[in-house]
């Protein structure tokens, strides 16, 4: 039973591997993921130093315990169950149950992991700015934990009202307990409630194959997560066919020239097919906004790399852009020569790019001179 599990999981974190490395390249990781962290880390350092005098001294303790009970949320219990399982298993009950247990514990011991660390990150608000002991913070911890796992049971017996009835009287519940009833009655309370919903579950799910099938689903839609948040993501990659282009009603109503001059051939057909195949358009201004939102909120130190960062981003991005669009079949109609290709490449990243930042640097330096 331990080699189906290990090999499962194995089989799970090669597909992750495999979607990540799709999705970062070693140009993304070295220009965005990065810098990302190392500017995450040091925004993070310039918070905790300065918190006494940020923003969030202004927000009650209780909207803080509301928003941690409301986004945070277990997901699903993991069974590593197949669909051509059931003969096997259920003709060896025992190894069945081991599986369901071990995925069970490793389920819940992730999300407590998690939790710890998101908790660990926030302690500093809580401790600096609402003088909450280590204690208290254990406490709250103990109780996110097992309204998640309640929250969890709610969803596999109850309907979506229901459910949403049973969300709200938890967090109420919680939140109250937490800010005005003793430490030590609140533990006991949730610690025995983890207790029984532990029981409960092993009694209805790991020993009992009544909710085989529900089982098996949810593991399913669980081991595609992350293939399904990419599609979500990118529709376009969901099928290798080629999508059918549609022509905006205001932009090419009368199919007029964008660009008066003849020698502007591949600039236009570049603008028209990004403006056509919105997955390049989208791709381009989701990662300028972005970058000028984290520009605006970073401390000052921080704009000009943010600033480099978007730069060769961006670079990078629209030179794939272009490089895609080129190698389509219809360039073997058009004659054109390798030094039109690369002066028009030049053109377009320098309106793509050299333009709209040296924009946004013009109106951070009029602002900051103001």
């Amino acid at each position: 039973m331990t080699n189906i599990l290990q090999h499962r999981r194995k089989l799970e974190r090669s597909q992750n591997v495999k979607i990540l490395a799709s999705v970062i390249d070693w140009t993304v990781a070295l220009y965005v993921v990065v810098p990302a962290l190392v500017i995450c880390f040091f925004l993070y350092k310039d918070f905790i130093l300065n918190i006494s005098t940020s923003w969030i001294v202004h927000i009650p303790l209780v909207l803080f315990i509301v928003l941690l009970f409301i986004i945070t949320r277990i997901g699903t219990i993991r069974t590593y169950l197949q669909r051509a399982d059931r003969l096997f298993l259920i003709q060896n009950r025992k190894q069945m149950i081991r599986l369901k247990r071990a995925g069970l514990h490793w389920s819940l011991s992730k999300h407590l992991i998690l939790l710890g660390t998101g908790l660990a990150l926030l302690a500093p608000i809580f401790i600096i700015i609402h003088h909450i002991t280590i204690l208290e913070l254990l406490s709250l911890l103990l109780l996110l934990f097992t309204t998640n796992f309640m929250k969890l049971l709610f969803q596999l017996k109850l309907r979506k009202w229901q459910q949403l009835v049973s969300n709200i009287f938890m967090c109420i519940l919680g939140t109250v307990c937490f800010l005005y009833v003793p430490i030590i009655i609140t533990s006991l309370i949730y610690l025995i409630l983890l207790v029984y919903c532990t029981s409960y579950y092993n009694k209805h799910y790991v020993f009992s194959t009544k909710f085989f099938d529900q089982q098996v689903e949810l593991d399913q839609v669980a081991f595609y997560k992350w293939q399904s948040l990419l599609f979500q993501i990118a529709p376009e990659l969901r099928s290798q066919l080629v999508p059918k282009l549609k022509k905006p009603r205001l932009l090419w109503k009368n199919s007029k020239r964008m660009f008066r001059r003849s020698d502007y051939l591949i600039e236009e057909l570049v603008c028209k097919t990004m403006l056509r195949q919105k997955q390049y358009l989208f791709g381009y201004l989701r990662f300028l906004l972005s970058g000028i939102g984290l520009i605006i909120i970073v401390p000052t130190w921080a704009k000009i790399i943010m600033l480099g960062i978007l730069y060769f981003t961006i670079r990078s991005l629209m030179q794939s852009i272009i490089q895609q669009i080129l190698e389509h079949k219809i360039w073997s109609i058009f004659q054109v020569s390798n030094e039109q290709i690369h002066a028009a490449s030049r053109r377009l990243l320098k309106g793509f790019v050299d333009l709209p930042l040296l924009c946004i640097l013009i109106i951070f330096i009029i602002i900051f001179v103001i």
